[in-house]
């Protein structure tokens, strides 16, 4: 599943940027056992002068993609290319846990707030496992799906 991340401003004595570790890539799917994959977001947020302290909330939700759902763990599903006539179903979860990575439709995505005093820094990683349960028999060929990442600070 491919990743395009859309930071939203933040306020002006804060300057934050966003980074991943790439693309999430589940390579070769296997029937017999679950196919797992990572990508780490990292939100790093510059406190600029004048010296202060400054809080700063954060979220970063992700679309459901071409299934329209983020529930279950088929609930995302990557369609094969370009044939588009079969599925493999995903789902990602936050910090390797049970949790699903979703949005505001969904209810479940990662979010929290951090402080910063004078001049300083401060970076939050968030950990993206992707998992594509065993047991889908599927025609052999390339399963893709693009997704969005909308991280708000």
């Amino acid at each position: 599943a491919a990743l395009f991340v859309a930071p939203l401003p933040a306020s002006a004595a804060v300057s934050c940027s966003v980074s991943t570790t790439g693309a999430m890539n589940f390579m070769t799917y296997d029937p017999v056992s679950a196919a797992n994959a990572t990508v780490t977001v990292t939100l790093n947020c510059q406190n600029s002068p004048p010296p202060g302290s400054v809080t700063v909330n954060w979220s970063m939700q992700l679309t459901n993609g071409s299934s329209g759902t983020c529930v279950g763990a088929t609930g995302r599903t990557m369609r094969r290319q370009p044939a588009l006539d079969a599925t493999i179903g995903y789902n990602i979860y936050q910090n390797a846990t049970s949790t699903v990575w979703g949005n505001a439709g969904c209810g479940t995505f990662p979010s929290g707030s951090f402080g910063i005093t004078g001049n300083n820094s401060f970076a939050v990683n968030q950990t993206m496992t992707g998992v594509a349960p065993s047991g889908q028999f599927v025609p052999a060929g390339n399963y893709s799906e693009t997704l969005q990442l909308t991280v708000s600070f």
